[in-house]
């Protein structure tokens, strides 16, 4: 056992026996007045019935037993009462001082592993069935750990990233700075390259540290209410405005289609579906996006289809992550954040993401959001 719960114990044994003695001596206080007075009203009895001789011996080992006048005292108790008290506080002392420092030092053990690197740790099974503040101290050091190695985790893959795909960037600027030297009538067109290269790596950094907040479980969505048709016609517009022979087809329900969440994320991820279906479905396709209010599931569904080749079996799941890209899209620029960014954020407002090839060509992306809040 630790000093804290020899402390612990120490404080308890001392508590719990000072206590015994005063209530103790209390007791042993409100006999003796009792038998004083049993004593007076023996007397004033035996003076009426003339009687004393007889009853006296009698009288007088009731006292005295009543008084333990004929038994050893330790605090003015008796013997065998002290050491009761003695054993019952040992145990009880004993028992309320494990019972404290038994989790605090679970917790200590945890947190030394914890500081050593291994933070899948789990204090709260082993301390959870005390149902009190210290089983939510041990789910509170789970969670914390568990966020920690997922924002450590989160941060080692963003960085193993980051250096992979800022190379080529960096290795285009080199070049266009290495031409403008040998060749002072380049410099505008290199410069344009260099001002290219550096909003494709500001962007791809700032979608980066999107995916990351997401990835570690400290991006704080601020809901409001979603107008979903509103929000597709504002899309469309968008992409049709950038690119007037894109041909893109939307079916949307009569009645209303409103959800809480945060209208700039939804944006960015429907965006991010609508715009990938454009750049890899064929030139002349067209992109049909069908909005879907689902009043047998509770959820809302948005499917966006192409016609192109769509990607391998072994791909469906695999293009949801960061910087993975299917082997057909491999000729097309993009860096293969866009489809990561969607399911992060989808997740985020507690739906699902999930891609299906469609027969004989065709590829589709579909997406589930609940219900959460609907108005008519």
């Amino acid at each position: 056992m630790g000093r804290l719960f020899w402390k612990l114990f120490a404080a308890l044994f001392l508590a719990l026996i000072s206590t015994d003695i005063i209530i103790g001596n209390i007791a042993e206080w409100e006999l003796n007045r009792k038998l004083v007075g049993y004593h007076e009203a023996l007397h004033a009895a035996s003076d009426q019935v003339k009687a004393q001789a007889p009853t006296q011996p009698s009288n007088e080992l009731i006292a005295k037993t009543l008084s333990h006048e004929h038994l050893p005292m330790v605090f003015n108790l008796p013997v065998w009462v002290f050491v009761f008290g003695i054993l019952a506080n040992l145990v009880f002392a004993s028992l309320l001082a494990w019972a404290i420092a038994h989790p605090i030092k679970l917790l200590l053990i945890h947190l030394k592993s914890a500081a050593e690197g291994d933070l899948l740790v789990r204090v709260s099974p082993k301390i959870k069935a005390s149902y009190d503040e210290f089983s939510g101290l041990g789910q509170a050091f789970d969670l914390m750990a568990l966020r920690l190695n997922n924002m450590i985790k989160s941060q080692s893959n963003m960085m193993h990233h980051v250096s992979h795909e800022l190379r080529s960037p960096l290795a285009r600027i080199q070049m266009a700075v290495g031409l403008a030297m040998q060749n002072p009538q380049k410099i505008q067109s290199s410069l344009q390259r260099v001002e290219l290269e550096a909003v494709r790596m500001e962007r791809m950094i700032s979608e980066l540290l999107e995916i990351f907040r997401f990835e570690s479980d400290i991006h704080k969505l601020q809901k409001v209410e979603v107008d979903l048709q509103a929000l597709l016609t504002g899309i469309v517009g968008d992409v049709l405005f950038e690119k007037h022979d894109a041909k893109l087809r939307l079916l949307m329900p009569d009645e209303p289609v409103i959800l809480d969440g945060q209208l700039e994320l939804l944006q960015r991820a429907i965006d991010n579906v609508i715009r990938n279906a454009l750049k890899y479905g064929p030139v002349d396709g067209e992109v049909t996006i069908e909005l879907q209010h689902s009043q047998r599931t509770g959820e809302i569904i948005l499917e966006v289809q192409d016609q192109g080749q769509g990607v391998e079996p072994q791909e469906l799941e695999q293009i949801f992550k960061p910087f993975v890209r299917g082997r057909r899209a491999s000729q097309v620029e993009g860096h293969g954040i866009g489809l990561a960014m969607t399911k992060h954020i989808v997740e985020a407002h507690g739906g699902f993401v999930n891609a299906t090839n469609l027969s004989p060509d065709g590829f589709m992306i579909r997406i589930h959001l609940p219900i959460q809040q609907e108005t008519t």
